[in-house]
């Protein structure tokens, strides 16, 4: 029986089983609480897809990319007493959590009896390396964590994450592939981004059978994605990519769903008066101008033209946004400053292998000396230092390492001068730079953050080894 009839095989198993729990769970549905309500509906909605496009994998990714702004999530043994204090909460299941299993499922049987050529395996183990390593702290942290349970949440968390990291870098090798999920990435964000000026309408926060879409004081908007800053960071990682539809080889329904997903995502960064997405947007954006500019891929009237629209939408919410950037935040940054203090210190007392992943929250209050008793104690809004704190120096070079590797990647995949995946390629180098400056000034513990950080660097990858892959090929040919 060849892999592919197996395959073909199990998606419809796959799909009857999801079919009967689905069914159970509608009849169910009275009972549940709002979101498993949620989840179940999602269940229902998947299987119509499935139906009407005939692609499991498909349509699970399609869940799993609108699970970032959306958040079909639970938190099972949700802990407030930590989670107030800005660690992880609970145990963290969302519709992410349920695809990744029956796409590995899937996987498996596909690639079952197929034997890759030995270089292949090699350059997918070599690829990983960086991620594997800082996932590889994280694990070990659990050792020195004086809450284990809390140690344990961020790791199934993050776990979750590293699979569907290792998922796309090993399935995803087509050039339409790429084009899908990027696709999928800038339709949430004009999905989200529509929310975000629906919700700036009305004024508050809402509630839908469990599904939040937020709104802070001063009409701070974070929509379904989380808190502003949250929804800030998710809206400046896919802006830039969104852009560099307008200078890649796509089809023109493409490049406007670039452009609308760029302008709309605009308009809902400005809504979340979040600085640190600001700073990260307005440094990404440049160097991605600049550098367009610099190759000839972009006319001069082009950023002139952004940036005039650019200061026009911002007119448009001038008084909000000097009030946010120049007015007072009651202190909320000054406030920063004493967390960082005591972050170094619980660096310089564990330096080896930190004080546990997902920790910080539970061992801070140790550490307060004379100068600071009475101040604002949360999770320190620096990731850097967060990472060195809870899983030592070698988990922090593991991370600047897994960093690096996914600018070099996106890098080198500019500089091949792909007429579709070079833009791609610098503009997800641009957001991952910008992104890294914006991690100095948040925890970015959230799922959404790390998921679609993380998307955008497997994506980084995929689109290296893509290119590197068709010109191997490409060598063989000529050589034969």
């Amino acid at each position: 029986m060849s892999s592919k009839f197996r395959g073909s095989v199990l998606q419809w198993i796959i799909l009857s089983l999801l079919s009967m729990v689905a069914g159970v769970g509608a009849i169910k549905t009275a009972e549940l609480p709002p979101q498993w309500i949620v989840l179940v509906s999602l269940a229902l909605l998947f299987l119509f897809v499935v139906i009407l496009y005939g692609n499991i994998r498909k349509s699970l990714l399609t869940l799993i990319l609108f699970d970032i702004p959306f958040q079909f999530d639970i938190n099972i043994g949700y802990r407030d007493e930590v989670a107030e204090f800005g660690a992880l909460g609970g145990w963290n299941l969302s519709i992410t959590s349920i695809a990744l299993l029956a796409l590995y499922t899937l996987w498996f049987l596909e690639t079952s009896g197929n034997r890759d050529n030995d270089s292949r395996v090699n350059n997918f183990y070599y690829s990983i390396r960086p991620l594997t390593v800082y996932i590889g702290f994280c694990l070990l942290s659990i050792v020195v964590a004086r809450d284990t349970e809390l140690s344990l949440f961020k790791n199934f968390m993050l776990l979750q994450q590293f699979l569907l990291f290792v998922y796309i870098i090993g399935t995803v090798k087509s050039r339409e592939d790429i084009k899908f999920i990027l696709g999928l990435l800038f339709i949430g964000v004009v999905l989200e981004g529509t929310i975000f000026i629906l919700l700036y309408k009305i004024g508050h926060t809402i509630e839908i059978a469990g599904l939040s879409a937020r709104v802070d004081k001063g009409l701070r908007i974070g929509g379904t994605v989380g808190g502003p800053n949250t929804a800030g960071s998710y809206f400046a990682l896919l802006l830039v990519p969104a852009l560099s539809m307008i200078l890649a080889n796509v089809r023109n329904s493409f490049k406007w769903l670039g452009i609308v997903s760029f302008c709309l995502g605009t308009v809902a960064l400005i809504l979340t008066f979040s600085r640190g997405g600001f700073l990260a947007f307005t440094l990404s954006i440049t160097i991605f101008i600049f550098v367009s500019w610099y190759r000839g891929w972009l006319p001069l009237l082009v950023p002139i033209v952004l940036v005039i629209v650019t200061i026009l939408v911002a007119l448009c919410f001038h008084q909000v946004l000097i009030d946010r950037i120049f007015g007072d935040d009651d202190g909320a940054a000054l406030s920063r400053i004493p967390l960082i203090k005591l972050a170094l210190q619980i660096i310089v007392a564990n330096p080896l292998l930190g004080v546990g992943v997902n920790n910080f929250t539970i061992i801070m209050k140790d550490y307060i000396t004379g100068d600071l008793r009475g101040m604002w104690l949360y999770a320190v809004h620096n990731k850097y230092l967060l990472v060195w704190a809870e899983i030592g120096t070698g988990g922090l070079v593991a991370f600047l390492w897994f960093l690096g590797s996914s600018i070099r990647n996106s890098w080198k995949s500019w500089q091949t001068q792909d007429p579709l995946l070079a833009p791609v390629g610098l503009a997800l180098s641009c957001a991952i730079v910008g992104h890294m400056v914006h991690m100095n000034f948040d925890t970015f513990q959230k799922r959404p953050t790390i998921q679609v950080f993380w998307i955008c660097c497997a994506l980084s990858l995929a689109i290296f080894n893509s290119l590197k892959s068709e010109r191997s090929e490409l060598k063989g040919r000529v050589q034969a």
